[in-house]
């Protein structure tokens, strides 16, 4: 070993090939991208508290998440929608994720109600859907309602109105292939975020996202509490909070992925998405 040492050292242009191939080597094949979506950004501050605003809660479980399973999981492939404090148009960050042919999209928001006094609190994750209630289609309404800060929204998404109820009656038609996978991640959010992060459970619903209905994959959307209640806003605004919030998504997903490889390898290397 040491006489070939040197001998590279005396023929620099075999060290420097070396060093080629090496930089070369395959790393492991990333076979699954997930796309991790911080909802609101920039002049779109999201729902406000008395403390916190919800666009830097949902960045901030963002990026954490993010990095556990870039730590953990190195056969994934993680892309944002937004690293950072910036506007993303919500069919923009639909089309990230159709661009990267991503294997599941996960978008991350924060709860409010209006009578502050009464807020519930907890954790709810949402798939595509028609609203059964008027508590989720509120939701829903607004969360939409950032399209009225785009422009041209009328034309880019074909005359939908957030604030108007009939708007919602076309997610009843719409037929989500991905309905079965974007449900079962969504109970296992669910399950995560009562038993390990010992969050109030407020269910598996479904509502009319925008955000959603433009994916071409397994999506969810998670409320991850309510800034409207005191105390649980001071969670949300917490270092704490925020980790706790981020492991409890991650666990979910991992066992997501988990049964994903095992749903592959059963196809015989098929992708299931496909």
């Amino acid at each position: 070993t040491q006489m070939r040492y040197k001998t590279l050292h005396k023929f620099p242009f075999l060290w420097a090939l070396c060093l080629l191939l090496l930089a070369a080597a395959p790393a492991r094949a990333k076979d699954f991208t997930v796309v991790i979506d911080a909802g609101h950004g920039g002049h779109d501050a999201g729902a406000v508290g008395s403390i916190a605003k919800e666009k830097n809660i949902n960045l901030n479980i963002a990026l954490k998440l993010g990095r556990l399973i870039e730590k953990q999981l190195d056969d994934v492939r993680v892309i944002y929608t937004r690293k950072s404090d910036v506007f993303i148009p919500l069919n923009r960050r639909a089309q990230i994720a159709n661009d990267a042919h991503a294997d599941l999209f996960i978008s991350i928001h924060t709860n409010s109600v209006a009578k502050k006094s009464r807020s519930p609190q907890g954790v709810e994750t949402y798939s595509l859907g028609l609203a059964r209630s008027e508590d989720n289609l509120e939701v829903a309404k607004r969360e939409n309602s950032v399209i009225l800060m785009e422009e041209d929204y009328k034309t880019r998404y074909a005359g939908f109105n957030p604030n108007s109820s009939e708007s919602y009656i076309i997610f009843e038609f719409m037929q989500d292939k991905f309905m079965e996978q974007s449900v079962h991640m969504a109970t296992l959010v669910q399950e995560q975020m009562s038993s390990y992060c010992g969050r109030n459970n407020k269910g598996v619903k479904q509502a009319g996202f925008l955000v959603l209905r433009e994916t071409s994959m397994p999506s969810v959307l998670i409320e991850v509490g309510f800034i409207s209640h005191r105390q649980e806003e001071r969670y949300l605004n917490s270092e704490k909070g925020t980790s706790n919030l981020a492991q409890g998504i991650f666990r979910a997903f991992r066992q997501y992925k988990k049964e994903h490889d095992q749903r592959k390898r059963h196809a015989g290397g098929d992708d299931p998405k496909d």
